[in-house]
């Protein structure tokens, strides 16, 4: 599996579907799988939504309610002739069966890099709401707005871009309307996208998210800054969009863990590919500027209230599917590393430096050189919060890790490569005593399966 596409709420029910490619673990013979769940945690696996033919493969896209109800799937056909068109198919079964547009596609440009579109309802300059779509020109660096009234007929209204560096393809994007500084009547439009490097010599930090915040009168979006911002600083976490009809009109976001640099390589027996932790954006002013704040989903850190307060001066032993949150009053220079090793000297450090403003976060060893050249490698991330009290939050979930820091204004999203039964960690200070002014707790959540089987699993895949 790879990208999200088609995030949906609808019944009290979370259904996501994605790229997936129902005959391998590699990629190819892409499809819509799909899974559902009724708290963002388990999930329930279901039969391919839709599925490849001769004629065309079924690439990213998105799903939203009707006006009636019904699911209506907007995706893009990449044809066997080498056109990429918009097409369109609904269920009136909660997904579990689709049927295509008679007309598609509802959408061509007759172009071979026009994909992923992801459609929300907007408010339009009369008052109304209406259907926007953005998608992308991959090769142009470029994002375009339509409009419809009935998600069958589009109008273009506006595109952004091209900027940031070339030599990467633009993808995955999504228009998303944020509260800022938890105010809800205080809304800015946020576009997201990913890029990924393409060519002869591509960059070999590979895949990567960003977004703009901006304004969007239902036609055309005006960016802050001409400039594109890290969504998250880890190698891993690509493709992300949001849910349509999330309750209370939350922006609830999943994204795919892992990196087209070496995808192909990821270690694999029956599954390859995971999602993100379910995540709650919003935006927060920060040298007056608005900026991307990311938390896990409330029941994902509800699990730390029944969390165990370890001293941080011994080495915590544990299975590998765990959250760990690390608080502090104040830190000493050099800041705190958090150290995680498996079997043999497989290991991720966690350098947390508020003093010198920065996140680090490194993997290695032998299984880590053996993966990839590009794989071993150390992330770093801005922080910007005075060196006084704090917190660190951290998933680990197997080889997905995730750490959140600065009150969710940084992230950090990788792969790792602790293999073993249980995982070590510890915490060490450059400053003798220095570990006695943090509070560590750690939550065991209990091991994910290695493949999706019918039924309810505890895993993110």
């Amino acid at each position: 599996m790879n990208d999200p596409n088609g995030l949906v709420h609808v019944d009290g029910v979370w259904h996501a579907f994605f790229q997936h490619n129902p005959e391998g673990i590699d990629w190819g013979n892409m499809s819509w799988g799909h899974a559902s769940s009724v708290d963002l945690e388990h999930w329930r696996a279901h039969p391919v939504a839709l599925r490849y033919d001769d004629r065309e493969q079924v690439y990213s896209g998105s799903v939203v309610v009707d006006d009636h109800g019904t699911l209506t799937a907007i995706y893009t056909s990449a044809y066997a002739r080498g056109i990429q068109a918009q097409s369109l198919a609904v269920s009136d079964d909660g997904g579990e069966t689709w049927i295509p547009h008679s007309g598609n596609p509802v959408l061509d440009r007759r172009s071979s890099d026009f994909r992923d579109p992801k459609v929300v309802r907007v408010p339009s300059q009369s008052g109304r709401e209406r259907w926007v779509m953005v998608a992308v020109e991959a090769v142009e660096r470029r994002v375009l707005f339509y409009a419809s009234d009935d998600l069958r007929t589009w109008r273009e209204t506006g595109s952004f871009g091209p900027l940031g560096p070339d030599g990467v393809v633009w993808e995955c994007p999504d228009l998303v309307l944020l509260p800022q500084d938890g105010d809800p009547a205080q809304t800015r439009w946020v576009l997201l996208l990913s890029t990924n490097p393409v060519g002869t010599d591509p960059d070999p930090v590979g895949s990567m998210m960003h977004y703009v915040v901006g304004s969007f009168d239902g036609e055309t979006f005006i960016p802050d800054r001409e400039e594109l911002d890290r969504f998250d600083h880890g190698r891993d976490f690509y493709a992300g969009v949001t849910f349509d009809s999330a309750p209370d009109g939350e922006a609830i976001l999943l994204a795919w863990m892992s990196n087209w640099r070496y995808a192909h390589a990821v270690p694999a027996a029956t599954w390859r590919g995971a999602m993100s932790l379910p995540r709650r954006l919003a935006l927060r002013t920060v040298e007056g500027q608005p900026r991307m704040v990311q938390h896990p989903v409330a029941s994902i850190e509800g699990h730390l209230s029944h969390a165990t307060l370890r001293a941080p001066s011994e080495p915590i032993t544990l299975i590998p599917h765990a959250l760990i949150e690390v608080g502090w009053t104040s830190l000493p220079a050099g800041g705190v590393l958090l150290r995680l090793t498996g079997d043999g000297d497989e290991n991720v450090h966690i350098v947390c430096d508020p003093a010198n403003a920065k996140l680090t976060v490194t993997r290695g060893g032998t299984a880590a050189r053996a993966l990839h050249t590009d794989f071993p490698s150390s992330s770093g991330a801005p922080l910007r919060r005075s060196p006084g009290e704090g917190r660190l939050f951290v998933s680990l979930d197997g080889p997905l890790l995730e750490v959140f820091a600065d009150g969710g204004e940084t992230t950090v999203s990788i792969l790792v490569t602790l293999e073993g039964e249980s995982i070590t960690l510890t915490a060490h200070a450059d400053v003798p005593g220095a570990l006695d002014s943090l509070t560590l707790r750690v939550a065991e959540v209990g091991a994910r399966q290695d493949a999706i089987e019918p039924g309810i699993v505890t895993a993110r895949a």
